[in-house]
Parts: C-alpha cells; sequence; structure tokens
C-alpha cells in the first residue's frame, strides 16, 4: 500500500484518503487523495519494468497529440515506473468521471477518439507488437492437451474458429498505432462527453481493423447483443476521418469476430489454469456473440 513517504517522492502531497477503485485482469487501481489533488496508482500485478516502459513512452507522445488520456506523473527524480511490494507501480492523474453508459454519443466520441489515434503517425522509436495474434491463438490450442481444468466444448469451438479466422486475418493491411482495448470501463466520460482513454497496456502497432473489431464489441453491444444502429453509426462516425477501402470492408466482419475471438483466448488461458468461473463465464458470452456473427451478413 502507498505511504506517506511514498508520496513524498513524488511531492504529490500529505495523504488524505486511499480508497481502492475498479481495477483490470492484471492490476490493482487505487484514488490517492491528497492536500494537493488526486492521483491514480496503478499497481501492476507480475509486470516487469521493461513491459510498463512502452506504454509511459507513448503516453508521453499522445500528451503532445491531445490525444484525451490520464497521463503519467514523475516523481522528483522524473521516474514514473517504482517498486511497490513485490510490483510495479505508475501514479496517473486522476480523471473525475465515471465510466459511460453505450448509447449513440458515447459511441460517435469513441468513434471519432479511435480514429484520431489510428490516423497519428507511428514514432519510429515505438515497435511495440500486438502479442494477442493469432499465433498466441496456436499457443493457446497447444496448452489445450495438458489443461488442469477441460472445458471440451470450449475448447472444440476455440480451434475451429482459430481455423476459421486465419485466412482472412492473414491478408496485409497497413499498419498503425492501435490502442487495442477501447471499452466502457478503460473510458471515462462526463455525462456523454469523453474526458479521457485510460490502460494502454495493449497499444500497439497493428492494422487499424483490429482497434474497429475490438471497439465495436466494447460500444455497439448492449445486453451482450449487437446493435445494429450502433454499429453503423461508430462506422459513420469513423468513416468522417478515415475512409475504409473496400478490401477493408470486406474484411471488417472477420475482425468484429477476432475482437472477441482474441479476448476468448486470454480467458480460456485462466479457465484451464484455475478453473476461473468468471473468465469462463466472459468467454461463454464473446462464444455466443461470435457465433451470432458468423450468421449475419453486413453491409458498410
Amino acid at each position: 500500500m502507498i505511504n506517506q513517504k511514498q508520496c513524498t517522492k513524488y511531492n504529490s502531497g500529505k495523504i488524505k484518503n486511499i480508497a481502492r477503485t475498479v481495477g483490470g485482469y492484471t492490476n490493482i487501481n487505487y484514488k490517492v487523495s491528497t492536500d494537493k489533488r488526486d492521483y491514480l496508482l496503478k499497481i501492476h500485478i507480475n509486470k516487469k519494468v521493461e513491459d510498463i516502459v512502452p506504454e509511459i513512452k507513448i503516453l508521453k507522445y499522445l500528451k503532445t497529440k491531445d490525444i484525451p488520456a490520464a497521463f503519467p506523473i514523475p516523481d522528483r527524480e522524473n521516474k514514473f515506473i517504482n517498486a511497490f511490494g513485490n510490483d510495479n507501480a505508475v501514479i496517473y492523474e486522476f480523471i473525475d468521471g465515471h465510466h459511460p453508459e453505450v448509447n449513440t454519443e458515447t459511441t460517435k466520441q469513441i468513434a471519432k477518439v479511435a480514429a484520431t489515434l489510428n490516423l497519428l503517425k507511428v514514432p519510429r522509436s515505438f515497435i511495440q507488437k500486438n502479442w494477442v495474434d493469432i499465433d498466441f491463438c496456436k499457443t493457446v490450442i497447444q496448452k489445450i492437451p495438458n489443461a488442469v481444468y477441460t472445458q471440451p466444448d470450449i475448447f472444440e469451438y476455440f480451434i475451429e474458429q482459430t481455423n476459421y479466422l486465419e485466412e482472412p486475418l492473414s491478408i496485409k493491411l497497413p499498419r498503425c498505432l492501435v490502442h487495442g482495448d477501447l471499452f466502457p470501463d478503460n473510458t471515462m466520460f462526463k455525462g456523454n462527453q469523453l474526458l479521457a482513454i485510460l490502460d494502454f497496456e495493449v497499444i500497439c502497432v497493428e492494422n487499424l481493423l483490429h482497434e474497429l473489431g475490438t471497439a465495436i464489441h466494447g460500444f455497439c453491444y448492449v445486453d451482450n447483443k449487437l446493435s445494429e444502429e450502433l454499429l453503423h453509426t461508430f462506422i459513420n462516425e469513423y468513416q468522417k476521418y478515415y475512409k475504409l477501402n473496400q478490401i477493408e470492408k470486406e474484411l471488417l466482419p472477420a475482425y468484429i469476430q477476432w475482437g472477441a475471438h482474441c479476448m476468448i483466448a486470454w480467458h480460456l488461458i485462466g479457465v484451464m489454469e484455475y478453473n476461473d468461473t468468471i473468465k469462463y463465464k466472459r468467454a461463454q458470452e464473446l462464444i455466443d456473440r461470435v457465433k451470432k456473427l458468423r450468421k449475419m451478413s453486413f453491409s458498410f
């Protein structure tokens, strides 16, 4: 837990209150209130310094481009990453807002910020690749025979869907900066106004359809059902800034499936290794989405 000595290191003021907030699957978050201001303390679980550095570097770049985000705060020695117990942590600006309701206005704003990010020039020094790709799915499949906990129905489905997606995902497309995790939990709004994008942990250089396929699952689904109205709102708003070419339009349905499939891959590891019931339930929800998507036809 953060203490006053650590706050002094950041010149952040005297601690008044510490409250745990909603975190992700790989981090623990605290709101730290001091006599100067509020901060967000993010503790990265089992993450090495070198794995956090790319996020810090790209956020420094995005700050110069006016991308709305919660930016990291350096300590007195201009260090952004510090040890907290056995883990590493970063202190960020605290964004006083809320996670959004998925509706037409919030979907439009996410489409706009996604396009703005995707159209930025990729810094030469930023070479972070997307680690959740089709090869990652194949690695997950290789683990299945030795899984501690087995779910044959899900495993069989995952193998078939990975094979199904391999061909469309093999087509080479231009690459750009991709946040890769645009979900309501990773955004802060005030009403329907976007305040900040959060959690750039998986930002990478990837094709923009990966961004769209993932963000659609975050901002075009209501109660686990695809809203075609929100889907077309998202695509139409995105295309105000970047016009999808014919190949991209043809491949987009596959990438919408991929947006769910790459999350299923990550959840399956938790199912296989720890019998994680929360990840199992989420995997089932996502599988239900993909099965329905395969039966649908789209016109963009």
